[in-house]
């Protein structure tokens, strides 16, 4: 067992780690109980509403976490890094957060509120050829797994098949001064097979389908109804996607909620919270629970933020479609254990390589420090190293270090953990060399984990109203 010993930070003196000690204090995030015994079942909620705005708020916008008076959010740092990803993620349709609110049949103040938040999704591949809707480079038919950006049109079937926007058209190669060229040349068909009005040679790119015409696109059918080459997209007058559920149409666009929105084997969802209320003011406060949601830092990096003790913050609106939240905020931490399972950082300047995880680029590299978390001297089996802690203590049983036993060799790798109380654990190394067990995965007597202190974050978000029709199949 080792013990650790304090330095200074700056000007600030890093709270007392203890070394020992009986019996547990109570943890930063207790769990609070129902507000009420209604029961929470997905889509039979109210005001359904997404997700429609979301990034890492400043270091200002953090809430207390640990009760020192000053705000927390120590991952305010990467959010201008973060920034253009996450709205990137957003214009995809890959981040999509909708909720509903249950025990709350209107807007107004009321002591007892529940909600649950899930995944969801909004452009689909249902036809398996591996192009999404909502996209304008996507499927223009998303029924058929043959018509897709790149597949070859085929004469004569009267449906658009290489997804361009024209059935039926043939490619002439032609001879001019300059040379051969190829020329698209559209059908002059005029049999208007599916009786919607309007034939090929008029505009219309699927002849069997009466939906589409070529005029106005419908969202969510998975069609391309205006011909544009693309189904569930089109871009309005102000040069904004027609199908988006982000922008408070009435009625909303309908999203579907993903499985893995529920815990296993159950319709219970997995972010719920249970002991809300509504102020007269019509402000929300909600929590400690659970959050989670992806994060995309880069192209090649999603961080799966499992935010615990999650605390939210929101006014309640009313909208064109229902009422939505703005000004909305959302604190927690990020565990230690959570951010030993994010991988794919790639940043050259630190040698941070992409098998590393966020833990590591946090305690054993140069990401740690910019973020400005503490650092001790741990003693372990005789010998001194610097490891760095993060900076909320959620067991309350002393902050817990995470240290990199060789800082001076090529691997920036965390593989030793010490726990608030002193207790020291490694990683277990199978015979090979490899590591079988992360020490950060290690339990308590209890079996529960013990290394649970984190990094603060808080996110700024808004949301819409939405309509939550079903739920996926798995």
């Amino acid at each position: 067992m080792g013990c650790l010993r304090r330095w200074l930070v700056g000007a600030a003196a890093i709270s007392l780690i203890a070394c020992g000690g009986d019996g547990k204090p109570e943890p930063l995030f207790p769990e609070k109980e129902p507000c009420s015994t209604t029961p929470i079942v997905p889509l039979e909620g109210t005001h359904p509403m997404v997700i429609s705005f979301l990034e890492i708020g400043s270091s200002d916008d953090g809430f207390d976490l640990d009760g020192d008076g000053e705000p927390d959010n120590k991952l305010s740092a990467v959010g201008s890094l973060a920034r253009g990803a996450i709205q990137d993620s957003f214009d995809s349709f890959s981040i999509i957060i909708p909720m509903e609110f249950f025990d709350f049949p209107a807007a107004t103040a009321d002591e007892c509120v529940k909600f649950a938040m899930y995944l969801g999704q909004y452009s689909f591949d249902n036809d398996g050829d591996g192009d999404m809707t909502a996209d304008d480079k996507g499927d223009c038919d998303d029924t058929n797994p043959d018509a897709h950006k790149g597949a070859a049109e085929v004469p004569g079937n009267y449906i658009d098949d290489d997804c361009d926007g024209l059935a039926d058209e043939v490619d002439e190669v032609v001879t001019t001064d300059a040379g051969e060229m190829t020329v698209t040349r559209p059908s002059d068909n005029t049999d208007d097979m599916d009786g919607d009005g309007v034939t090929i040679a008029d505009g219309d790119c699927n002849d069997m389908n009466a939906d589409v015409t070529g005029r106005e696109e419908i969202c969510g059918d998975g069609l391309d109804n205006d011909c544009d080459g693309n189904a569930d997209y089109a871009v309005g007058d102000d040069g904004k996607p027609v199908c988006t559920p982000y922008d408070d149409a009435d009625p909303p666009d309908a999203i579907y909620l993903d499985p893995l929105s529920f815990e296993e084997g159950t319709m219970t969802p997995v972010i719920r919270f249970e002991a809300a209320e509504v102020t007269a003011s019509n402000q929300l406060f909600a929590g400690p629970s659970l959050f989670s949601v992806g994060i995309p830092v880069t192209d090649d990096l999603n961080l799966d933020l499992r935010i615990t003790g999650a605390t939210i913050e929101a006014d309640i609106v009313m909208l064109r479609a229902g009422i939505g939240l703005t000004n909305g905020r959302l604190g927690g931490v990020i565990d230690a254990n959570t951010a030993d399972k994010v991988t794919g950082l790639e940043v050259e300047q630190i040698g941070l390589k992409p098998d590393d995880t966020l833990l590591d680029a946090t305690f054993a590299n140069l990401l740690g420090t910019l973020l400005g978390l503490p650092k001790v001297e741990v003693e372990v089996d005789g010998v001194v190293m610097s490891c760095q802690t993060p900076d909320v203590d959620v067991d309350r049983d002393g902050l817990e270090a995470f240290c990199d036993s060789d800082p001076l060799d090529e691997v920036s790798k965390v593989d030793i953990c010490v726990d608030g109380d002193g207790t020291v654990v490694r990683d277990e190394i199978g015979p090979s060399g490899e590591v079988i067990k992360n020490c950060t995965e290690a339990v308590d007597g209890d079996g529960n984990l013990r290394f649970v202190d984190g990094i603060s974050v808080e996110l700024n978000f808004e949301t819409v109203p939405a309509t939550l029709p079903g739920i996926l199949a798995e």
